[in-house]
């Protein structure tokens, strides 16, 4: 079989599935419905250039995930969620209760107390200084009258 060029349009299509889907080349290939042999994608997957298109097409699928306007915290506890029961499916409890524990994090069930409350509200300075001042007119009013 000849060698086969670095700027095959096969490589691009592979690597988007690889990034998509979690495929090895072979399973892309396979996937694709190409008949190239294991030993010309091993050494496909060594190159250089292949790496690059893999990594650029790694990225372009993070920032498509990023940018969809569906994720959200809720989506993040929901995979977490998801991921966890997988785990415990397999077996791995202590991954299990790691992923939990995670997602309760982005949850805001655990970890510092991110609420906190302000006994002045949004009183400025001046606020609390008319305040005082009215306190303060008030208190030496009543120690003036007469009861």
């Amino acid at each position: 079989m000849a060698r086969l060029n670095k700027e095959e349009p096969w490589n691009i299509e592979a690597c988007d599935l690889m990034a998509r889907n979690g495929y090895s080349l072979v399973a892309a290939v396979s996937e694709m419905g190409l008949d190239i042999g294991s030993e010309e994608l091993e050494k496909v997957v060594r190159r250089k250039s292949f790496n690059k298109i893999l990594w650029a097409a790694r990225h372009r699928y993070s920032n498509q995930l990023a940018n969809d306007p569906d994720f959200k915290k809720e989506t993040i506890i929901g995979k977490l969620i998801s991921l966890s029961q997988q785990l415990e499916d397999q077996k791995e409890y202590d991954k299990a209760a790691e992923a939990i524990l995670k997602a309760a994090k982005v949850a805001g069930f655990v970890g510092p107390e991110s609420t906190t409350v302000s006994i002045f509200g949004d009183l400025s300075q001046s606020d609390l200084d008319k305040i005082r001042l009215k306190v303060e007119g008030e208190i030496s009013g009543k120690t003036a009258r007469p009861n």
